[in-house]
């Protein structure tokens, strides 16, 4: 096969969004079972907290599995049908669908393919500048969001830093004579919203589905009694509703998302119109922008499971900090290297200020 590489625009954002998006489940569900193929080593490390469940949840007060020997209709029964195998992400196979999980999730899911949608749409329509610039307000968003939704204060260093490295990308992206499209504008700005939102949502939901999990009067983190199998993946609470938190958001992010590319009308214009399908650069590209959003997904909720909602969020200033110079050539105008430094020096403020607040908490605890 000849690779013919050559510099081209898939003009179509939404088409190639779902085709990562089921790559992206596809990798989950293979990082999921790695994590049980390697579990001693997992165990001995003491990082038995990742291994994906590899059975679904048991009720405590019956045999079986939860809610069974009730009539709950069709749906009820085809999610119960569904969820009865085992494996998958999640412990409950590879369709596992509880609709108490799925009403909980559901709102994460919905902020999630706003989220994915508007920002690959405003990157479809506008050079890298713009892109940045129309989402600029990303950080100061999360300030706001974080602090009145996920009730975190934040200190006069934290806010501080946060906002004066915004401000300094903003002056290394400002640029003049750049063409600027309105839909790139108007995608970008309402893409910030959700984007800031997201983090604060994950937190909010991960938190839901750990007390789900945790019968009232039972420790947080116990393991089956010891005449249980010895199969330890998956038994702490906080490592199921992680790998939940993974396939549900997943699997309603791609049900949800695929009714919008078909009314988009980009299926049909690909079918009638798109010549490169055929080229292997092009399908390599996909691919590794498929492994992309695996990684940025998987370790999203890592992150903002291990760290903040503010923590994950930031990281939007760094990385377009970094990327900047290189998608310029390194050819940049003098005050843009000046704003580009300044907003390096903030971003380590902000983490010299994170880790003196994680302490203090430590010492409290």
């Amino acid at each position: 096969m000849t690779l013919i590489a050559g510099v081209y625009k898939f003009p179509y954002p939404l088409t190639t969004t779902l085709i990562e998006m089921l790559m992206t489940h596809c990798w989950i569900i293979l990082s999921a079972y790695i994590t049980r193929w390697v579990s001693p080593w997992l165990i001995s490390s003491g990082c038995s907290g990742g291994i994906a469940p590899s059975r679904p949840l048991q009720s405590s007060s019956a045999p079986g599995f939860r809610g069974q020997g009730k009539n709950h209709g069709f749906l009820g029964n085809l999610s119960r049908w569904a969820s009865y195998h085992t494996g998958g992400i999640a412990g409950g196979g590879f369709f596992e669908f509880d609709l108490q999980v799925v009403k909980t999730v559901l709102p994460c899911a919905i902020i999630f393919v706003a989220k994915v949608c508007l920002s690959n749409l405003s990157f479809g329509w506008a050079q890298i500048q713009i892109y940045t610039l129309a989402r600029i307000g990303i950080v100061p968003l999360s300030l706001f969001f974080t602090y009145f939704l996920g009730q975190t204060p934040h200190s006069v260093s934290t806010v501080s830093a946060a906002l004066t490295a915004t401000l300094a990308l903003l002056v290394a992206v400002a640029r003049a004579n750049v063409r600027v499209t309105w839909e790139s504008i108007v995608a970008g700005v309402f893409s910030s919203i959700f984007v800031a939102l997201y983090p604060v949502q994950l937190q909010r939901t991960y938190k839901s589905l750990v007390a789900q999990l945790v019968p009232q009067g039972d420790l947080l983190g116990t393991f089956p009694p010891s005449n249980s199998p010895t199969d330890f993946s998956g038994s702490r609470e906080e490592a199921r509703a992680y790998w939940r938190l993974l396939h549900y958001t997943s699997l309603l992010s791609i049900l949800l998302f695929t009714p919008i590319v078909f009314l988009s009308g980009e299926v049909t214009n690909i079918w009638r119109n798109c010549y490169f399908l055929d080229v292997f650069f092009h399908w390599l590209m996909v691919v590794c922008g498929g492994l992309g959003s695996w990684a940025v997904f998987w370790s999203t909720m890592a992150l903002t499971r291990a760290t903040s909602p503010l923590t994950t969020t930031f990281l939007f200033l760094p990385r377009a900090a970094f990327l900047l110079p290189i998608m310029a050539g390194w050819k940049m105008p003098a005050y843009s290297w000046v704003g580009f430094v300044m907003c390096w020096a903030s971003c380590a403020w902000f983490m010299r200020g994170r880790r003196k607040e994680g302490r203090s908490l430590e010492r409290l605890r």
